[in-house]
């Protein structure tokens, strides 16, 4: 028979740490439990069972699984099993906040699960509070590219002239003005899908400001969507065998505000009726909001937010906090907005990223930091490699 493995489709918060983290730390720690009542519809990969791996306050929900090769499965096949791993991720939405790993990811056992609960806690922490409430939106926006070049034409003198110079000239004595005149219709193209893209980001990112770029599709084609599970569609339809995508967003917003989004999104059908078509697929699983780099351990998560911060080997919470705003101020890209180098507003972005990112993962840490600590202990975080990973890993004499 061949031999089992763990199959892992997400981590949630711990269903059965109730008691803080002292009682728990100390208490008879199981090394698996069942699915609690409100999750016990969700099924797992060939119908097995979803049961709960713990680790302090987090939970890795797995099925088993016998060892599968892949590579070898043709594409319904494995289209199959990855509507089965986000079915079950969905499921678990309805009752849990969800960090969702992507499909493929197996353990060997029970130990290697918890060691990577371990190694990435803060991060699976981080994620958690950030996701809390909210699920992952895509929006994608389409256009007839015939019509919109058309449309370009039509408002462009200099294009005229030269599509009536190719045509007079013919296809030999004209193809040095054809070349300048496809070069004219790309060049436009492209300056027509930035704006319509800036207008609409703008629009939609001041009512849903946490989004993050996709990959632009083939709408001509089968999405790729698709292939990830269950999802609603709305606004979706044909467009015409010369459909193109020029925007693919996701948003992470509210479980509850959809109906929002729903009511933006026919907003911008309105304002932009005739040139562009609107569609959205959610709720999903918050992938693009919870990545989790399993290279980084806790230490140098820390170290690398500290070090971000400006920040010395221990620090308060109001001290992380005016570092953040400090910070913050400095860097925030609107200071940068009239930058006549565009790079420069770019690293302002990023740099701002960073920073929000280190106050977040501080945030999280300190606070975990604090609940080990007696009430009346003097509440400075350290930031020492000793103090992280004691007050994270939990070996096994403590359980």
């Amino acid at each position: 028979m061949t031999e089992e493995r763990k199959y892992i489709y997400s981590i949630i918060k711990n269903p059965q740490e109730t008691l803080g983290f002292d009682a728990f730390r100390l208490a008879e720690a199981p090394k698996e439990i069942s699915l609690l009542p409100a999750g016990q519809a969700v099924f797992g990969i060939n119908n097995r069972d979803i049961i709960l791996i713990p680790y302090r306050d987090l939970a890795a929900a797995v099925s088993n699984l016998q060892l599968i090769n892949f590579n070898r499965l043709n594409k319904k096949e494995l289209s199959q099993l990855i509507a089965a791993h986000d079915q079950v991720n969905v499921g678990l939405m309805k009752d849990y906040n969800i960090i969702p790993l992507r499909f493929g990811m197996i353990a060997e056992n029970t130990e290697e699960i918890r060691d990577i609960l371990a190694k990435a806690y803060l991060q699976f922490k981080a994620a958690l509070e950030r996701i809390a409430g909210k699920a992952e939106f895509i929006v994608e926006v389409f256009w007839d590219k015939q019509k919109l070049l058309e449309k370009i034409a039509r408002e462009d003198i200099e294009i005229q002239k030269m599509q009536k110079e190719v045509k007079a000239k013919g296809r030999i004595l004209g193809l040095a003005v054809k070349m300048k005149l496809g070069k004219r219709l790309f060049e436009a193209t492209l300056a027509c899908r930035k704006e319509y893209v800036k207008n609409i980001l703008g629009d939609l990112a001041t009512r849903f400001p946490n989004f993050s770029a996709g990959k632009l599709l083939d709408a001509n084609k089968e999405s790729a969507t698709n292939e990830t599970g269950p999802e609603a569609s709305r606004q979706g339809g044909s467009y015409g065998v010369n459909k193109e995508m020029i925007m693919n967003y996701s948003f992470l917003i509210g479980k509850t505000e959809e109906s929002a989004l729903e009511f933006k999104l026919n907003q911008l059908a309105e304002k932009y009726a005739n040139e562009l078509k609107f569609k959205y697929i959610g709720p999903m699983a918050p992938y693009s909001f919870a990545v989790i780099n399993l290279s980084v351990g806790n230490f140098d998560l820390v170290d690398n937010a500290r070090t971000t911060l400006e920040l010395g080997e221990s620090a308060t919470l109001p001290e992380i906090k005016q570092a953040y705003y400090k910070l913050a101020g400095r860097h925030h890209p609107d200071k940068q907005a009239l930058a006549i180098n565009q790079l420069s507003l770019e690293e302002a972005e990023k740099k701002m990223k960073d920073i929000i990112t280190a106050n977040e993962i501080l945030t999280v840490y300190c606070r975990h930091y604090f609940s080990a600590l007696p009430s009346d202990a003097e509440q400075v975080c350290s930031f020492r490699k000793e103090a992280v990973e004691k007050s994270i890993i939990v070996k096994e004499k403590d359980i």
